[in-house]
């Protein structure tokens, strides 16, 4: 395998914020509608600080092992058979993020744009483009994730601009009308929105600075994150009733929908061709961290980075004829987030654990 170059502080920033976007600021207002309701801003908000613990952790469990990446330190903590395992569930877990990720938005793709083009065909671009990309090292995917960032500040200023009619601050109020308890679940839906922070667990030894640096880097990409998300949480609630976020899936393209500018014709279709720049920017890095842990599944290293990469893409192809109904989108949509809850927090925390236990990381390291 080859060695990875390091990256600069910047450069994981905007990783990170790309990998944590993805494609959830086109819906979580529509998801968040049915548990949240008018405080889905504030489920947002208390999502994002869960992630923030949750950065801590994963930082926390990689500063044991601050010269070797997770798949590398795997085998160390649990042994040699349940490190390979553990490796290969990670894998395959990223391979199915990529894959349902890919699949949501060619989806939405399709009902926006192109109403009839074939959905193999929309789905076999994308997974083209990003499976090239995922081939290259960390270094050029974190130059590439680096100029790609401008697309994350255009999107946001044409949601930021999308608000300046028609606003309704009252569907903000009362807060907390029905008590903690729809917020709480909320929670639950709206944490899979920050997945994309797992990045450190791979990037964490090769990134440029101190281990302070790297968490304050991820730290405030998670605020940039969150802050992002207020913002389509807040004009949503206010443009759209209860009862509307539940029917549209898409609030925040239909508001650009009906925004008119005589300039530009239609500011919901420019809108979903910028943000396929972030959809795909959050497709390799999973595509790459899936080819990485397959690698990593012997001591001396298993097969080629761009072979598994291929091998990914033509998987996800296959798949997609075989989930191509709104309906098995959505099942395979919330399934994906409980495996995040899984991959993200549970096995980080449990590695965490053993490892303090047996006494593994600093001294070894």
């Amino acid at each position: 395998m080859k060695k990875e170059e390091q990256i600069t502080g910047r450069q994981l920033l905007t990783m990170a914020i790309m990998a944590q976007l993805g494609i959830e600021v086109l819906s979580l207002p529509h998801q968040l509608a049915e548990n949240a309701g008018r405080d889905t801003w504030l489920s947002v908000l208390l999502s994002g600080l869960t992630a923030q613990v949750g950065i801590v952790l994963l930082w926390w469990l990689g500063s044991r092992y601050p010269t070797r990446p997770f798949y590398a330190y795997s085998s160390q903590i649990v042994g040699r058979p349940l490190g390979a395992f553990v490796n290969l569930a990670y894998g395959c877990y990223y391979a199915f993020s990529g894959f349902v990720v890919t699949a949501l938005y060619c989806n939405t793709l399709k009902r926006w744009m192109f109403v009839i083009t074939p959905d193999w065909m929309i789905l076999m671009m994308l997974l083209l483009i990003c499976g090239y990309a995922a081939t290259s090292s960390l270094k050029r995917l974190a130059f590439i994730s680096q100029s790609f960032m401008l697309f994350p500040v255009i999107c946001f200023l044409l949601i930021a601009f999308s608000c300046l009619y028609g606003m309704e601050t009252r569907n903000l109020l009362p807060v907390l009308s029905e008590g903690w308890t729809p917020v709480m679940k909320g929670i639950y839906f709206a944490f899979s929105a920050y997945v994309g922070y797992d990045l450190l667990l791979y990037a964490f030894p090769y990134v440029k600075g101190g281990k302070r640096k790297v968490l304050g880097i991820m730290s405030l990409a998670n605020t940039c994150t969150m802050l992002f998300y207020i913002v389509v949480s807040l004009i949503c609630t206010t443009m759209f009733g209860q009862k509307q976020l539940l029917l549209i899936p898409e609030p925040i393209v239909f508001i650009l929908k009906n925004y008119k500018v005589e300039m530009l014709q239609s500011l919901d279709i420019l809108f979903l061709i910028f943000y396929v720049c972030i959809v795909s920017a959050t497709i390799y890095v999973y595509f790459y961290l899936s080819a990485k842990s397959f690698q990593n599944l012997s001591k001396k290293g298993v097969g080629k980075q761009s072979v598994w990469v291929w091998v990914i893409v033509a998987l996800c192809l296959l798949g997609s004829f075989f989930i191509d109904e709104q309906h098995d989108l959505t099942q395979t949509s919330s399934f994906q987030d409980k495996l995040s809850i899984l991959f993200v927090v549970g096995l980080p925390l449990l590695l965490l654990i053993i490892s303090g236990i047996r006494g593994t990381g600093r001294r070894s390291a």
